[in-house]
């Protein structure tokens, strides 16, 4: 909502007055103290009691684990640092068993204490230390990897190389829940949006970026995941031969779409386009199996994601 107020002399200031209902909404009142934070042409004004509450996510537990620990995981998506579970002790134990399982995708939370029937998670990673865009990065560099290496191993017949691809799977989920939890608490923030330096537009490309690596590294491990002892046995060799044709492709496609993105070197688009034309040339037979299919789709599909990669790349209008 936006209004529009004049601007008011009191002694030697300037002053406005707030909207009374953000005043009441806030439970604010004479003497409690906001935070001004400037930001280019804004002065954005946040109240500092909704600030302290905002971030505390209290949580009970009603008989349904799972239920539980996908609300643990969606607020830790929606940026709150501290969640405070309620439960009765006899369930502790499968708590702890069940909260091992997505703790290493969630970055920086830990189980902080235990007190009676109270349990406090909280987040230990400060968001000003971990920028998205070095996130993003890394991201693209684990994502280009898992694309020659899940192609290799079944090149070379190399199951060990396609489980490393498959466990670093894991990696990347845990980079991608952190930028989307970062990305939601800016949206949210702009206090913390100012802090990091971001943009809207940042806003939304790092958010569809790293939904779109995470997908390429997806991709990437289900390729993997068809490298078994053997099976180079069962493909035809003109089609291993075309796929490590196509390897090379996507590995070029992925360091130049990389420039595009964060240098905004477009004039490599047309580059990136042939490539994925190529690809489907390389890969398209009379005839395919249903493995080599399975292998044909996660490639092509990669490619896709790629381009659009790319398309996200913006040029900032000029003034003349």
């Amino acid at each position: 909502m936006k209004e529009i107020r004049s601007i008011m002399k009191s002694g030697g200031s300037l002053v406005i007055s707030l909207p009374k209902e953000w005043v009441e909404v806030r439970g604010l009142k004479q003497g409690d103290n906001v935070e001004l934070e400037i930001a280019k042409e804004a002065i954005i004004i946040r109240a500092l009691s909704l600030e302290k509450t905002r971030r505390i996510m209290y949580l009970k537990y009603h008989g349904d684990m799972t239920y539980l620990i996908n609300s643990i995981v969606a607020a830790y998506l929606l940026g709150y640092n501290t969640i405070i579970i309620e439960m009765p002790r006899t369930v502790q134990d499968l708590f702890e068993l069940e909260f091992l399982k997505i703790k290493n995708k969630l970055m920086g939370l830990e189980i902080l204490e235990y007190i009676g029937n109270k349990l406090t998670l909280k987040v230990l990673v400060d968001p000003l230390e971990v920028q998205p865009i070095d996130i993003i990065k890394r991201m693209w560099q684990i994502s280009r990897e898992s694309i020659e290496d899940s192609i290799t191993s079944i090149l070379e017949e190399d199951v060990q190389l396609a489980e490393r691809v498959i466990q670093r799977d894991e990696e990347v989920d845990k980079l991608y829940f952190y930028t989307v939890r970062i990305l939601r608490s800016c949206a949210d923030d702009p206090t913390l949006q100012s802090r990091l330096g971001l943009t809207n537009i940042n806003l939304l490309d790092f958010r569809v970026a790293a939904h779109l690596l995470e997908d390429i590294n997806d991709r990437a491990s289900e390729i993997a995941s068809l490298t078994e002892e053997g099976i180079l046995k069962v493909l035809d060799k003109q089609f291993l031969e075309r796929l490590s044709i196509s390897k090379t492709l996507l590995r070029d496609n992925h360091d130049d779409v990389y420039r595009i993105f964060f240098n905004h070197e477009r004039e490599l688009l047309s580059s990136v386009l042939e490539r994925i034309e190529k690809i489907k040339v390389e890969l398209t037979l009379s005839r395919l199996t249903y493995r080599e299919l399975r292998i044909y789709e996660g490639v092509s599909m990669i490619s896709r994601m790629q381009y659009d990669l790319a398309e996200l790349s913006w040029i900032p209008i000029i003034k003349k």
